[in-house]
């Protein structure tokens, strides 16, 4: 009984709950850091945290499971919940909110060269895109590998799963032809 509890912390429900918990509380972390006036650290601190977070994150797992390819799996999700939530949904409220200051540069942008603002628009968008994909990308493999490390560190201190043994297992030896 108490290994089909272990394998079931160790099953997707497992992997999704707290790769999701942990996405969106790293994910808020990384909205707070990037309203705060901190220049240069703020790139910094934003990158502590999340490969602070991702390893702590896969050790965790690894020790429920004593699995690393659950820390890394818990990180991976982790990664692209905090992306979708940090990166993505932050960069779409910004552009609702200041879409105002954003569009007007653009205007001034493509009045000084020999783009039309419709291409210039065309172009941020496109670039923003792909910029936000780039990210989403970038903490997924972050997460998983990082989540890979601490999943290592974490298999160590997991608790050793009790064998049990299969009845009725009994081999015995043909006889011997002397």
């Amino acid at each position: 009984m108490q290994e089909q509890g272990m394998a079931r912390r160790g099953g997707a429900a497992f992997i999704w709950k707290w790769g999701a918990i942990s996405g969106v509380v790293l994910g808020v972390i990384q909205i707070i850091i990037s309203l705060l006036p901190l220049g240069s650290l703020k790139t910094i601190l934003d990158v502590l945290v999340w490969l602070i977070g991702f390893f702590v994150l896969g050790l965790f797992a690894a020790r429920q499971t004593g699995r690393v390819r659950t820390g890394a799996l818990v990180g991976l999700v982790a990664g692209l919940i905090g992306a979708l939530i940090g990166r993505v949904l932050f960069v779409i409220i910004q552009i609702a909110t200041n879409g105002q200051q954003i569009t007007q540069a653009l205007n001034q942008a493509a009045g000084t060269g020999s783009i039309s603002p419709g291409e210039l628009h065309t172009v941020a968008v496109v670039g923003i895109v792909i910029g936000l994909v780039v990210l989403v990308a970038l903490e997924l493999g972050l997460g998983a590998g990082i989540g890979a490390l601490g999943g290592l560190v974490g298999r160590r201190q997991a608790p050793p799963v009790a064998s049990t043994p299969v009845a009725g297992t009994v081999w015995t030896p043909p006889p011997s032809a002397q």
